[in-house]
């Protein structure tokens, strides 16, 4: 169970950090990023391949990160409800406070670990049972750090599942508060086992039912915290599924109409910036590809046959448009393999007085359409 989690524990880290190479500036994702990493780590090196090989480099390197990562981890759960539900300013003030608090208390931590015998940086869980020393001290400091987080972070998650609106949402806050209840209660019976080591000997009744119920309850609580962050985000990505799948398809049918114009006009092509417009997402490369598509039949307005023919009904046809525009890509690559000037007049393009201008989404089904037609009748020209 525990090796499960951890895998999913980093895959979950794996796919924050490629959301975070998308967006370098989301300091949300930044967050839950992080916290989903440290958390990793903390699982993966009380592993006994990994805490072997560690223990070896140096005694007691893994109970460290192990207990730091996960201190860790409950702080960034909580500088995420602080970043998502403050003002920058407030946000930042609010969390150099938190951060000092749990600083100063692992720094602390960090150094009485650093002083102990090798003995009691191995296993200071254990060693803490034994009696008042370095590992009672490390115990004590190591829990009263995850104890602030957890306690702030619980009580700005439950105000946050109060006022969700949306259902998914809601779900994923309620089963983190749950989750932050039992690493709350976890770390209290840790610091509970830590003050009884000093008056009861190990092997007592009440310590092990003490270490029961820890190890109880942290199988609850983390695993709690882990879906409850991502659930939402799952949940969100699945709502989005659909949306994602007909953008990829336009953009797809859109290949056709985008390669000719392309090829008429090199110059058009947008540069792919890195930042918020996420140049890999297929939601901006969707509309990038609509704006060159566009900016070339502007372009090639004037190499329109000189003649509007129309149909019946006075409206040009999506076939005929096509036929036109066939027409007018041809009449360009002329003009650009001898140098001669367009030859049809100053003509706008009828795209943009029937096709496009009912905003973005109405112009991409238009073009798509186009786009469409065009491929169909090279197909039939070459055939």
């Amino acid at each position: 169970m525990l090796l499960t989690f951890t895998l999913l524990l980093w895959a979950g880290t794996a796919l924050k950090v490629i959301q975070l190479l998308r967006a370098p500036d989301d300091r949300l994702l930044r967050t839950v990023a992080s916290g989903l990493a440290t958390a990793a780590i903390a699982f993966t090196v009380g592993r006994h391949p990994v805490e072997a090989w560690l223990d070896g480099l140096y005694p007691g390197i893994p109970s460290l990160v192990r207990n730091l990562g996960m201190t860790a981890a409950f702080y960034l759960v909580l500088a995420f409800f602080v970043y998502s539900t403050k003002q920058h300013r407030q946000a930042i003030r609010e969390m150099f406070r938190h951060r000092a608090i749990v600083g100063g208390l692992l720094a602390l931590a960090v150094l009485t670990w650093a002083l102990a015998p090798a003995d009691v940086r191995v296993d200071p869980r254990a060693a803490s049972y034994e009696g008042f020393g370095y590992a009672t001290v490390f115990q004590a400091l190591a829990a009263l750090a995850t104890l602030y987080s957890v306690f702030h972070a619980l009580r700005y998650g439950v105000h946050r599942a109060r006022r969700a609106r949306r259902r998914h949402l809601r779900i994923g806050l309620s089963v983190l508060v749950v989750g932050l209840v039992g690493a709350l209660l976890a770390n209290l019976l840790s610091v509970v086992m830590t003050l009884m080591g000093l008056v009861l000997p190990p092997d007592a009744p009440a310590m092990a039912a003490a270490q029961l119920a820890y190890v109880v309850v942290i199988l609850f609580g983390i695993p709690g915290v882990a879906f409850g962050l991502a659930y939402p985000i799952v949940a969100g990505m699945a709502a989005a599924t659909p949306v994602w799948w007909r953008h990829w398809r336009q953009h797809r049918a859109l290949s056709p109409l985008w390669r000719e114009m392309n090829r008429a006009f090199p110059a058009l092509t947008l540069r792919r910036t890195i930042g918020a417009v996420r140049p890999w997402s297929i939601h901006a490369r969707r509309y990038r590809r609509a704006c060159e598509i566009r900016d070339g039949l502007v372009m090639l307005a004037p190499y329109y046959p000189a003649e509007e023919r129309e149909d019946t009904e006075g409206t040009a046809t999506t076939e005929r448009y096509a036929a036109r525009l066939r027409e007018a890509l041809r009449a360009r690559a002329e003009a650009r393999a001898d140098g001669s000037e367009p030859v049809g007049g100053t003509i706008t393009t009828p795209a943009l007085q029937n096709g496009l201008g009912g905003g973005m989404d109405a112009d991409i089904r238009w073009l798509v359409e186009l786009s469409t037609a065009l491929h169909r009748g090279q197909v039939v020209e070459s055939g």
